[in-house]
């Protein structure tokens, strides 16, 4: 399926893969695609039978930031640069939200606001020579404020700190260290790790695994109230996936999940 020139989508097995497909700028998302990504991801985490969303770069990155070029005439001054970030608040909101567990397939370039959508993600696997930089002050703009509360949830205040006073990059190995990634390969393992991660994740209940995520991430804006928490931990007991994972469990076999 397609989805706009640049955000390309398609679904194999269980797994919905969102492409960014820019390549002649390593990735860098315009105002047009920060504006289109949310949909896109919500209507991907939607499409029957996806259990987990992928976001991936093409050819060699992830995402190198914004397209710095359109700053000049888009983000030139305080009211249009909150315009103009809208696009990226709505896409932290909707990865915060999404019905389906999100994982970023880090290489190359993932600067700026690729790694906040790379942190909105629920999970990341890099390469290890992949290079993350958050480099606003290099540029003296100010990062969207839902990035920055994001990253410290991810990273915490001090690496936080480190990462926006440098502007400095860091490679896949310390950003595994900073707990930026949840796991670093080698460049030629990348994608199969990132598979296999992905289809032991969609293996699992679905249910529980929304309600597992919407739960460890609370504390974003708007996410889960107490009734809504209730009553998803009511839907994962009284789930057909409940049962057969008891099942499955005392008879010592792989379970067979059907999000219901």
């Amino acid at each position: 399926m397609t989805a706009t020139p640049y955000l390309r989508s398609k679904v194999e097995d269980h797994v919905g893969w969102l492409m960014v497909d820019r390549p002649a700028n390593r990735g860098a998302m315009n105002r047009a695609m920060w504006e289109a990504m949310p949909a896109v991801l919500t209507d991907l985490a939607a499409t029957e039978g996806v259990r987990i969303v992928v976001i991936r770069g093409t050819e060699g990155n992830f995402i190198a930031g914004a397209d710095i070029s359109e700053f000049a005439e888009l983000r030139s001054n305080p009211e249009l640069a909150r315009r103009y970030d809208r696009g990226s608040t709505a896409t932290l909101q909707t990865l915060a939200t999404l019905s389906v567990p999100s994982l970023a397939m880090i290489e190359g370039a993932c600067v700026g606001g690729g790694c906040l959508i790379a942190l909105g993600c629920d999970l990341r696997v890099a390469a290890e020579d992949a290079r993350m930089a958050i480099p606003a002050g290099k540029l003296g703009l100010a990062y969207p404020y839902d990035g920055l509360e994001r990253l410290v949830a991810v990273a915490g205040e001090a690496v936080s700190l480190d990462l926006l006073l440098t502007g400095r990059f860091v490679r896949g190995k310390e950003a595994a260290t900073l707990g930026l990634v949840q796991r670093t390969v080698p460049q030629a393992e990348l994608e199969k790790t990132t598979r296999e991660l992905a289809a032991s994740i969609a293996a699992n209940a679905p249910l529980a695994l929304r309600y597992a995520r919407l739960a460890v991430r609370r504390h974003s804006r708007g996410i889960l109230s107490e009734d809504e928490r209730l009553r998803m931990i009511a839907e994962c007991f009284q789930s057909e996936d409940y049962q057969e994972g008891v099942r499955a469990f005392l008879g010592k076999r792989r379970p067979v999940f059907r999000g219901r």
